[in-house]
């Protein structure tokens, strides 16, 4: 080789160096919150290349939960934190960046329609308030999804109003100022539930979640509604066993593909993935996992031809790892990644990066300062991270105290089953606990010793049950208790 073809060759090198190097992928594992319980339900990335994370702070605020959104720069470092609520509970479920600030979903115990009810906060592009709106029946209304609109907002989740005292898929349109156009809460005979929605390119919105059956265990289902509210189509999908969608998205051939969890088809809880067509028949469906309980709770259009989604398995020591998993067009398994190292985790939402990566979020139990922390990945493209070690953040957000006059309250709504309910109540020492269901039948019962204010949610049926806590000096709280899977 001559000189010149050498001295060509070294620059190319490092030209190609310089590229590669000015477009390396970051790659970050961080935890937010203080020391009590906290968790992230959403992610999504921001005009800057920054993040905004929203979820629940049991650490800090002014009740026994608040929205909990966290700003972040590229690398994770925050740049600001907000907590949004009053005295009773608060959870955020998703929060969306606009031209001028920020929308943020989720939903209260203390709303204006009374009891809990659905709520959109907007901000200003430091968090700050603009307006909040609550929307909902007489009874309790809870938001499980959001998803922004050309021109609006939309919310889905599951009312236990009058009309539905069982429980029915609840989704409200809404306008850019909050203002509400229409509601959809069709009736049923049993209790169905909306757990995430997702608009289409002919203005539709498709629905998705679970609905019982007179035999018991529960089917998913896919509804699509047209603009209005109207229904088009209902899809009932599943075997012989508990069948759930948590998330939808629409394919770009105008079908559209769901995600969840099934027990029909094994012992353990297995990820389910389902195509459907544009007129909801079914394409195609895709089981994985069968060594150890896994599902998945969002799930996106990847950077290639396929899907990503989140959620959960337990194939470390037997606790909840975070997952991301790549798909190829008909769900099957491409690539995928634990994050969690054996410590309980679980992963809610995820998102495609502009640098052809990912970021995932959900909450830890170890990896932060707390009972439970906010815990966000960023990954390079084949969904690894440079470096195993988790950063954490201890927010310096205010604790509010709670005077006498909030009253009992009760923490999480809705609980998980096998998840911890950690309750406020108004006097020390010991007192029993006692969870019937709507007909007053006795569910669970326990005795807490004194001091102790919490207790694990049994494995009982999704639905809506009544808890109540006796004290020495009588009733200490009766409330009711939405309990999901």
């Amino acid at each position: 080789m001559d000189l010149c073809s050498a001295t060509r060759s070294l620059l190319f090198g490092m030209a190609c160096g310089l590229f590669l190097q000015g477009n390396a992928q970051i790659t970050w594992r961080r935890t937010y919150g203080g020391f009590g319980a906290d968790h992230a339900h959403c992610v999504r990335q921001t005009s800057d290349g920054g993040y905004i994370i929203t979820g629940t702070a049991g650490s800090f605020g002014n009740g026994a939960s608040d929205i909990y959104v966290v700003r972040v720069d590229a690398q994770g470092a925050p740049i600001w934190s907000r907590t949004y609520g009053g005295p009773g509970v608060e959870q955020g479920i998703a929060c969306r960046e606009l031209a001028d600030g920020f929308i943020i979903a989720g939903y209260t115990s203390l709303g204006a329609n009374g009891s809990y009810d659905l709520r959109l906060v907007r901000t200003d592009p430091s968090g700050t308030p603009l307006w909040q709106k609550d929307y909902g029946t007489s009874g309790w209304d809870l938001c499980n999804a959001f998803e922004l609109l050309p021109n609006g907002f939309i919310l889905g989740g599951i009312s236990y109003g009058p009309a539905t005292p069982m429980g029915a898929p609840y989704v409200v349109r809404t306008d850019l100022n909050g203002d509400t156009l229409w509601t959809s809460c069709p009736p049923g005979a049993l209790r169905a539930e909306c757990a995430g929605l997702a608009r289409t390119n002919d203005g539709g919105i498709v629905l998705v979640g679970s609905q019982d059956t007179p035999e018991g265990p529960a089917d998913a289902f896919m509804t699509k509604l047209n603009a209005d509210g109207g229904p088009v189509w209902t899809t009932v999908i599943g075997g012989d066993s508990t069948d759930y969608f948590s998330a939808v998205l629409e394919r770009p051939d105008g079908g559209l593909v769901a995600c969840g969890g099934t027990h029909s088809w094994n012992d353990n809880l297995q990820i389910y993935i389902v195509g459907v067509h544009p007129d909801g028949q079914l394409d195609w469906e895709e089981r994985q996992g069968d060594v150890s309980d896994a599902a998945a709770s969002d799930i996106r259009l990847d950077h290639v031809d396929g899907y990503v989604f989140t959620g959960y398995n337990t194939l470390n020591l037997g606790e909840r790892d975070i997952i991301l998993t790549t798909t190829y067009p008909n769900g099957g398994f491409r690539f995928g990644n634990n994050y969690g190292d054996g410590r309980p985790a679980d992963g809610y939402s995820i998102e495609p990066t502009a640098d052809g990566g990912y970021v995932v979020a959900g909450w830890s139990e170890d990896f932060g300062p707390g009972q439970r922390s906010m815990y966000v990945v960023k990954t390079d493209g084949q969904g690894q991270t440079a470096s195993l070690t988790v950063q954490t953040y201890l927010d310096p957000l205010k604790v509010d105290g709670v005077d006498g006059e909030a009253g009992p309250a009760v923490f999480p709504q809705p609980a998980t089953v096998g998840g911890t309910v950690t309750l406020r109540l108004s006097a020390d020492g010991p007192c029993d606990l006692v969870l019937n269901d709507l007909q007053g039948r006795l569910v669970f019962s326990r005795s807490l010793l004194p001091q102790e204010r919490a207790f694990v949610v049994p494995e009982i049926p999704e639905g809506l049950y009544v808890l109540s806590v006796r004290g020495r000096s009588g009733m200490l709280l009766s409330s009711p208790l939405v309990v999901q899977r």
